[in-house]
């Protein structure tokens, strides 16, 4: 194949590549860790690429050269080696150290695609440069289809904080590559699968730059930003907001630091979102403060979820006034979040009345 051909059929590709690596030298929501695996990603489906082509070439040799298998097993290696990089790509720090436990099914494959032109495990070639499959001629298909399904949960529970159209979003953009590569495999078609990949790839950052944007670096909750466009988006499903404050932040960060401060945000974080089902969207929309919109929940559910937020927060260190208001039928979503700030302050104040009778009860 000559240079021309090469760019002619690959060009969609490469442009999308060019693409995808502009927003990762623009993209200011992204970390540089993500910077990072999501360029190992793009080295990989370029070597695919190369791999691919040149194994097409080594088909044209009268004689079998020991180059043709080497490079069919290194495919069958980077296939999922791939979806592996996409999901570190997404991986917390905490994940990342069990997160090698899923190379093991890789690392155990490759060293039998490659020795599998002398043990005909899986494949091997005969002369005159012809393709045999061996017993386990589906394992490739069998390890790439493990990875894919790993793939679909890691996003399930990355996005579990998420609404449902963002969840549908990411299987979208994760299943259509793949169905057009099963279906390549089924046909029995001699086509790369590097162009179907790099479009689900291109895609699926694009979804992580927007949802990234959305979301505050610290705490991992959305922002201020989500905040208002919910409001403005999803007011008619809105069925109770919730304010919440934490006290004494700056005490924190004026006598301890502010790595303090941002254990304690990280904290009440946590605490908040694993405490109110998956019908409540939590917002940090400032400093210190938090916000919750509940979607078509009761006031006994939110009592319930506000109790269990108060029960974990009482383990900790931190404390954190409350209120709610239901969004009933003529109230608008911003005379809720006027009542609900409210019953917040007035909670706020009488925390703080407790803390001084407390101190006044001990010096007595």
């Amino acid at each position: 194949m000559t240079t021309s051909e090469f760019l002619s059929d690959n060009f969609v590709m490469i442009y999308e590549i060019g693409g995808l690596v502009i927003l990762l030298l623009v993209g200011a929501h992204i970390s540089l860790y993500m910077k990072r695996k999501t360029l190992v990603a793009i080295g990989l489906l370029v070597t695919e690429t190369i791999c691919y082509l040149t194994e097409r070439w080594t088909q044209t040799y009268s004689e079998l050269s020991i180059l043709r298998p080497m490079l069919t097993a290194t495919l069958y290696s980077i296939y999922p080696l791939i979806i592996i990089v996409m999901m570190l790509v997404t991986t917390t720090e905490m994940d990342r150290k069990r997160f090698w436990l899923l190379m093991i099914p890789e690392l155990v494959c490759i060293p039998v695609f490659y020795t599998s032109q002398w043990t005909h495990i899986v494949f091997y070639f005969i002369n005159p440069n012809n393709y045999q499959g061996g017993p386990l001629s589906y394992l490739p298909y069998a390890l790439f289809t493990l990875y894919v399904v790993i793939f679909l949960i890691h996003n399930f529970i990355y996005l579990r904080h998420t609404s449902r159209i963002n969840r549908t979003i990411v299987a979208y953009i994760t299943i259509g590559p793949l169905v057009g590569a099963f279906a390549i495999m089924i046909l029995g078609i001699d086509k790369d699968y590097c162009a179907l990949f790099t479009s689900g790839f291109l895609l699926y950052f694009a979804y992580l730059y927007i949802h990234m944007a959305k979301v505050d670096p610290l705490t991992s909750l959305y922002n201020r930003q989500s905040y208002y466009q919910d409001i403005e988006v999803n007011a008619r499903y809105i069925t109770c907001v919730v304010s919440v404050d934490m006290n004494d932040l700056k005490y924190l960060n004026d006598n301890f630091g502010h790595q303090a401060g941002d254990v304690a945000l990280k904290t009440v974080a946590q605490i908040l979102r694993g405490n109110c089902g998956r019908n409540a969207t939590v917002y940090r929309v400032g400093g210190d403060e938090f916000m919750i919109f509940y979607t078509g929940s009761t006031e006994e559910t939110v009592k319930k979820d506000l109790a269990a937020m108060k029960a974990a927060m009482d383990k900790t260190e931190y404390v954190c006034a409350y209120g709610y208001a239901m969004v009933d039928k003529g109230r608008a979503i911003p005379d809720a979040i006027r009542i609900s700030d409210q019953r917040m302050y007035d909670n706020k104040a009488e925390l703080k009345k407790i803390r001084n009778l407390n101190a006044t009860g001990l010096r007595g």
